[in-house]
């Protein structure tokens, strides 16, 4: 089957055309072709993809070779450009070529005219695909170069020194650089000091055959100086006759990740110690009970002794020691409570809070960091109470006095000013306001305070997370936060909550004179702690039947054996066998005397306590308990229950 070739001939003689286009057809090719005898024709005919091939005569009256050729050169068409004239010298020939023509051949002797034709239409087929697969080429490169620079990955390449050649745009973004200011760089000048041993190791180790891929989390340090972390995943980097090139190091930004590590390692932590912190309080109450029970009796006699014996400086001195002891041990229990509200680890429900108290509460928990560096200044007015909880607010109080505390330098408390002010704004809401008049703020770190991980304290001194969760517990309260503050005049936290729906329940007041008994009553104190039950017993013998036992088995054995109590007063945790599962015995044991217990607690800091005591009917007292209000619960329960 013969090949089709498309010629345009420029030619003036019709005749030579034909011979030609026979010269060609008697070669193999079926040829469709067209002639031009001018610049006009040749131009208006050169149009990309038309033609095949173009056969030139050399010498025409209005026209040449040579000027045909500069046509031809002016388009971007690679075919091939033969010229076929009569005779003519070598010279000429060599001129023609020169020009651009691929060949020259003599119309009286066409035996070259096809050999020439299918050398050159093959010639040009190789730089077609040649073009093509260059074209093919750089659109790969293009592509590929668009996926690397918009990559969310970091990608570095660095050559047989360890020396930057190449970083896409996300990389130089890391580094806070352009890419130019980062080539030649040294990869390891670009680490984290005391991770470069490793990075190095890696480095290594990424050039031995038949290694996966070295990935590090490393610090990285950027061109101002400051640090992210990233993790880098390292590739030896080879030619195809394995000669060593460099080094591939794909690389992620998990500074985030880390932070959020840190944050998740935080909390955990937080939580853990305000596990602890709950348990030491239980532990403080049991004793600090005893404490403070022994002084009121020890109050009592003395205040006996007086009034039988005349009075005298040793029993005035001895009256003074005594109080002195109470109002100590008061300030303990404050603390004890305090500590309790700080160290609830569970979700609190929201219910009506009093923002003076708590804000005393935290005060108190602040007070070795405020004590050195300023005076307080409170201007509390009347606020209604708002919604909140009080360990969530006390959270955010603490840690907002703890921060004004830390403005101010230590050693000045008595020209530092630490302010707390409480007040209603004009829609009904309570303002709390926080101030310090330390070194204030510029506006920029104003702009960023509340950002997470955001800190103005030195490395090591907090982790920023402080004051975003403050937002956070105010945003969940349907408040808000926000801060004033003035280069080297200081800083105002104000803190804006919704008032309370309901109304708050007001706290039980102190008992001064406890319910007289109703009746003398046989009462049995269940504590692991013996001083404890004994206190409880000295406390009550003069009107009961007081005994005590440690054990809650020894409860079960009484009342299987038939024993029955007015009243049980029983420590809510116990090591062996807790008040609460010794309830949930005594109620099918004997299920009168469950309904007289009544639980002690130094504190539930355990789940299974909270929930015990949100849903059980009986009553319970905290220790370290007033024993005037002791009293008065056990006379009241026993006014409204028969005897046993």
């Amino acid at each position: 089957m013969s090949a089709t070739l498309r010629v345009l001939f420029v030619e003036d003689s019709n005749d030579d055309h034909m011979l030609l286009v026979r010269a060609l057809e008697s070669g193999g090719f079926s040829v469709t072709s067209t002639r031009v005898e001018n610049e006009s024709d040749m131009r208006e005919e050169l149009t990309p993809g038309r033609w095949d091939l173009v056969v030139s005569d050399y010498s025409m009256p209005c026209f040449s070779a040579l000027g045909a050729l500069a046509v031809f050169k002016q388009t971007s068409l690679d075919i091939p450009f033969i010229v076929a004239s009569g005779t003519v010298g070598e010279e000429t020939a060599v001129e023609v070529l020169k020009a651009g023509a691929h060949d020259f051949v003599v119309k009286d002797h066409l035996a070259r005219f096809v050999p020439a034709v299918r050398r050159e239409l093959r010639e040009a087929a190789l730089r077609g695909g040649k073009r093509e697969a260059e074209r093919a080429m750089r659109e790969m490169e293009l592509r590929f170069r668009r996926i690397v620079e918009t990559a969310q990955e970091g990608i570095w390449l660095v050559g047989p020194g360890r020396r930057t050649t190449y970083i896409n745009e996300r990389m130089a973004q890391m580094l806070g650089a352009t890419p130019e200011q980062l080539y030649g760089v040294p990869l390891l000048d670009l680490i984290g000091e005391d991770w470069k041993g490793q990075v190095r190791a890696k480095l290594e180790q990424a050039g031995v055959p038949e290694t996966s891929a070295q990935r590090i989390e490393c610090k990285l340090r950027r061109l101002d100086g400051s640090s992210l972390w990233g993790s880098l995943a390292v590739n030896a980097i080879d030619d195809d006759s394995g000669r060593h090139m460099g080094h591939l190091a794909m690389v992620v930004d998990v500074t985030d990740q880390r932070k959020l590590q840190e944050q998740l390692i935080v909390s955990d932590r937080m939580a853990s110690v305000g596990t602890l912190a709950a348990g030491v309080a239980h532990e403080i109450n049991n004793p600090l009970a005893v404490i403070l029970a022994n002084l009121h009796l020890a109050t009592e006699e003395i205040a006996k002794l007086v009034a039988r014996f005349d009075p005298s400086a040793e029993t005035a001195d001895l009256n003074e020691e005594m109080h002195d002891a109470q109002q100590a041990a008061e300030r303990v229990r404050n603390i004890v409570r305090d500590l309790k509200i700080f160290s609830r680890v569970q979700e609190p429900q929201t219910e009506p809070v009093e923002v003076k108290s708590v804000l005393e509460s935290s005060l108190r928990m602040a007070w070795n960091e405020i004590r050195h560096r300023a005076r307080i200044v409170r201007d509390y007015q009347d606020v209604p109470p708002v919604e909140g909880s009080d360990s969530r607010l006390g959270q955010v109080f603490l840690n907002l006095i703890t921060n004004a505390a830390h403005a101010m330098e230590e050693g000045h408390a008595d020209r530092n000013e630490l302010s707390l002010t409480t007040r209603q704004n004009e829609l009904g809401r309570v303002v709390v306001e926080i101030g310090d008049s330390g070194a204030g703020m510029s506006p920029e770190v104003q702009r960023r305070i509340f950002t997470p991980f955001f800190t103005t304290k030195p490395a090591g001194v907090g982790t920023g997370l402080g004051l975003s969760i403050c937002r956070q517990i105010v945003h969940s309260l349907n408040g808000e936060i926000t801060v004033e503050s003035v280069l080297g005049k200081g800083s105002v936290f104000r803190v804006v909550l919704p008032r309370a729906k309901a109304a708050l329940v007001p706290a039980p007041q102190p008992i001064a004179r406890p319910m007289a008994a109703p009746r003398r009553a046989r009462i049995l104190v269940v504590d692991d702690e013996a001083v404890v039950g004994n206190t409880v017993c000295r406390l009550l013998a003069k009107e009961h039947e007081v005994s005590y036992v440690t054990n809650a088995q020894q409860v079960v054995d009484q009342l299987s054996n038939g024993v029955r109590y007015d009243i049980i007063l029983c420590d809510l945790m116990m090591p062996e066998i807790t008040g609460m599962d010794l309830f949930a015995t005594v109620q099918k044991l004997a299920p009168e005397q469950a309904q007289r217990m009544i639980f002690m607690t130094g504190g539930a800091f355990t789940h299974k306590a909270r929930e015990f005591l949100a849903h059980v009917t009986n009553p319970h007292v905290d220790k370290p308990f007033e024993p005037a209000g002791l009293k008065h619960l056990v006379n009241t329960r026993l006014l409204s229950s028969s005897p046993a």
